[in-house]
Parts: C-alpha cells; structure tokens; sequence
C-alpha cells in the first residue's frame, strides 16, 4: 500500500448519480481485478473507498454513485484537480480458477466496475465470459459500451445481458432470471458453471444459492481500507475476515449469510 497524487483527467455523470472518474497518475502495483482505492476528500475526515473498473499506464478509471457528501463533493470535482490515493487495496478476483468452465460475470448497479477489470483480464487469458448487468431501472444502466469496447479490442462478439427490475431495458427481473434464462436457452450445465460476481448483498446472497462455483466481492462499510480497524469484518466459515484487507473477494464456499 502506498499514498499516492492523482490529477482528474475526467469526471463526467454517465447515469442516474452514477459518474466516471478518470485519475492520471503512478497505478502501478495492482494484481488482480476487483481491488479498490480509498481516496481522501478535503473536508471529510474518513477517505471513501472506491472499487477500481480498469488500471493503465497513465492512471486508472473508476465509477461511484452519489450516495452521500462526500460522493457528492466528488461529483463537484475539475478537471485538473488533484486527489490523495492510498492503493492498491485488497484482494481480487483469481480468473484462472475458472478454469474452463463457462464463466459469467455478473455485476449489479456500482458492482459492475470490478467486471470490467474481469471482462478484460478474462479476454486477454482467452476466456469468452457472458456478461451479466443487473439495475433498478434503465436511467441506471451504465458500462455497456467499456464492455463493447474490450471485445472489439480482442476481436470477439460480446456477449452481454441487461436485466431491469421495472423491465425498462432488457430482462424484466434480476440477474437470477438471466441466469435463468441463459441456461435453459443455452443448453448450459450451471453446475459446471464459474461465476465471478459483485454487487449488493441480497443479489450475492441470491446467488449463492445456485450450484455453480464463483468468488465474490462483499461490500461493506470502511474505515481504514487496510486492516486496521477491524471496522468491516465479516463472517467466514475461517472465522471473522475482514473485507478490506482479506477481501473483497472471497470464495463462494468460505462465506457465512
């Protein structure tokens, strides 16, 4: 873990309080998809931790929803202004477990900027993923175009799937019913099945309960971000973990709802 200045490159709203942040800067260090950062914000006391979409040589790009002040200062944010990173933070996703079983990738609402990560890790190890988004509504729906983007960049048709719980855009439903719909329409065996997933608890939770094998990012509220306070511990079928630094990502067998 190291502090870090990054200069905003691009901080534009592309959904219902859902922004992309584009950061210039040293993003050397991460390993896998799914880790974060914990970006201090001037006025606020505790940093906000943010999951990172996508690393480059330049910098990094990161989406967050405005759910509170300080996500709200950020959104405020110029072009040309500067942040205090701490990162690399966490633990990943480990795309070799898939090995070659049908991987999916399913994010919900600001769950789905870790898969973008995933999607083109997955894609430069030769694994051709189903991308599975699931939102409230159509205003929320974002990422399909990075999606779009990487498998253009690789060559290949994406293979992606909307599901709206109002039927706005997409499957009327959740990420459950697509998985659903995508098994029976596909001829696939869901016990043969990897899925790499990330989002609200009660989709993770939903999830869990179908056979397939898959590791998961938790989401829970931070203090620290590295380990120190104990703040978002979580239970484990190993005991008491803690997201930040144990996590995000877990094994769908070690957690405990």
């Amino acid at each position: 873990m190291r502090e870090e200045c990054f200069v905003v490159k691009e901080n534009c709203m592309v959904a219902d309080r859902t922004y992309k942040m584009t950061l210039e800067g040293d993003a050397s260090g991460f390993s896998k998809p799914g880790q974060f950062v914990n970006i201090a914000i001037d006025g606020f006391f505790l940093r906000r931790p943010i999951s990172v979409a996508r690393v480059s040589e330049k910098g990094m790009s990161l989406y967050y929803k405005i759910v509170g002040r300080g996500t709200l200062r950020l959104s405020e944010l110029q072009c040309g202004e500067k942040l205090n990173v701490l990162l690399p933070l966490g633990n990943g996703f480990d795309l070799g477990k898939a090995d070659d079983r049908v991987t999916l990738l399913v994010g919900g609402g600001v769950g789905v900027p870790p898969m973008m990560g995933c999607y083109e890790e997955a894609l430069e190890l030769g694994i051709r993923p189903k991308v599975i988004l699931g939102f409230n509504k159509a205003s929320e729906v974002f990422g399909v175009d990075e999606f779009e983007a990487l498998a253009s960049k690789h060559g290949v048709k994406p293979d992606i799937h909307i599901a709206t719980v109002d039927g706005s855009l997409g499957m009327k439903g959740t990420v459950i019913d697509v998985i659903k719909e995508i098994v029976g329409g596909e001829n696939i065996d869901i016990e043969e099945s990897y899925i790499f997933a990330c989002g609200p608890k009660p989709m993770l939770k939903a999830l869990s309960q179908l056979p397939a094998r898959g590791q998961y990012s938790l989401e829970e509220r931070m203090a620290c971000g590295f380990g120190a306070c104990m703040g978002c511990t979580c239970s484990t079928k190993n005991g008491g973990k803690r997201v930040c630094k144990d996590g995000p990502v877990f094994l769908k067998e070690e957690i405990i709802w």
